[in-house]
């Protein structure tokens, strides 16, 4: 799904350019951040008492569920439990 318009999209990558190396890193990084304390936030909104194990469940399925195979998923699921 893109809800961008093209013109807002060629803008966006014309303000990228400007920036240096390291600073495209660190905005890189802090919108990773942002995003990993969107899910924490959502997850334990709707499971306020959730285990830390059960935590890294519910993370990988935020996260990275559609990049697995059923198979391998419960796999990682069996790994993040422990």
């Amino acid at each position: 799904m893109n809800d961008t318009s093209s013109a807002a999209e060629k803008k966006l990558l014309e303000l990228m350019k400007q920036k240096g190396e390291i600073e495209t890193l660190f905005m890189g990084a802090s919108m990773f951040d942002m995003a990993r304390s969107i899910t924490r936030a959502a997850i334990l909104e709707k499971m306020p008492g959730i285990s830390p194990a059960e935590f890294r469940v519910e993370f990988f399925r935020h996260w990275y569920w559609e990049d697995f195979n059923p198979q391998t998923r419960k796999k990682i699921i069996e790994k993040v439990r422990g």
